[in-house]
């Protein structure tokens, strides 16, 4: 098995940016989630209730996040492109993301009018905290997982051989994209094996040494079920879903995970050390 695609999504709910090379520091993958929308008070704003979200394109350096509009090619629209100087930290104000409160700096009224206007709501968006204290969902992750604005944990790992399963079910080839995962795994053998995952250790040659610790089966909700680029749904996709990876009345695709080591590089070859206990 090897790893043949690497995700990160600077703007939770938006379009991702495929990378050869994921970081992590404390909060997880450098660069993942560590913005996010929110409304007037404060809740965060995703593609379940905005589905337009999976048109903004974020361009992440180490000094601004250009935003742009895609068309339905996934080529950039005649919209114009916003560009935030994150190094300038706004207020901080109140985030709530699910059950959990946050901290988040304003990026701005200038970055608030360009999202409002292609969401068609009042929104705004904040930026992670250096400082960040939030903590991966203690019930199922180790102690002091730091997560940024993801939903819970810091990765979600997806088997190709998963989703070939599910697009031939679905008879149409299913993009990667709609399920949103960080790490893609290729040459995992059987479908949906990787519920069965416990640990992922790397080999000798990759250029770090840690594990990834699979730690809850991940519940899907409508998104995949939308084309990312035209936002058209689905119902194929649906029905395969409910086929193929309905589990106690829950549709469940790839695994939440965290990851104990300081890189992760396309190409990685990885190993199953340890399996679910039955």
């Amino acid at each position: 098995m090897f790893i043949s695609k690497l995700f990160i999504y600077p703007i939770k709910s938006c379009a991702g940016v495929e990378v050869s090379t994921l970081e992590f520091d404390h909060s997880g993958p450098v660069g993942d989630r560590r913005f996010v929308i929110v409304n007037n008070d404060g809740d965060f704003l995703t593609q379940r209730e905005l589905p337009q979200m999976a048109k903004i394109q974020p361009n992440l350096s180490s000094q601004y996040l250009r935003l742009s509009l895609l068309n339905d090619e996934k080529k950039a629209s005649d919209a114009p492109v916003l560009s935030v100087d994150i190094r300038l930290r706004g207020k901080l104000s109140r985030v709530r993301v699910w059950r959990d409160e946050v901290l988040g700096h304003d990026c701005g009224d200038e970055a608030a009018r360009w999202l409002s206007s292609v969401l068609g709501c009042e929104c705004r968006l904040m930026q992670l905290p250096e400082n960040n204290t939030r903590r991966a969902d203690p019930d199922y992750a180790p102690d002091n997982v730091g997560v940024s604005y993801a939903d819970g944990f810091p990765l979600l790992i997806v088997s190709q051989s998963s989703l070939d399963a599910l697009s031939a079910q679905a008879g149409i080839e299913v993009d990667v994209r709609r399920f949103r995962p960080n790490i893609v795994i290729a040459d995992a053998g059987e479908a949906y094996s990787e519920l069965r995952w416990h640990t992922l250790g790397l080999d000798d040659h990759a250029v770090s040494s840690g594990v990834l610790r699979m730690v809850k089966p991940c519940e899907r909700c409508i998104i995949p079920t939308r084309h990312p680029d035209t936002l058209e749904r689905s119902a194929d996709v649906m029905l395969a879903l409910k086929d193929q990876c309905r589990i106690n009345g829950r549709m469940i695709f790839g695994q939440n995970a965290v990851y104990d080591g300081t890189a992760l590089t396309q190409g990685d070859v990885v190993s199953v050390m340890a399996w679910q206990s039955e």
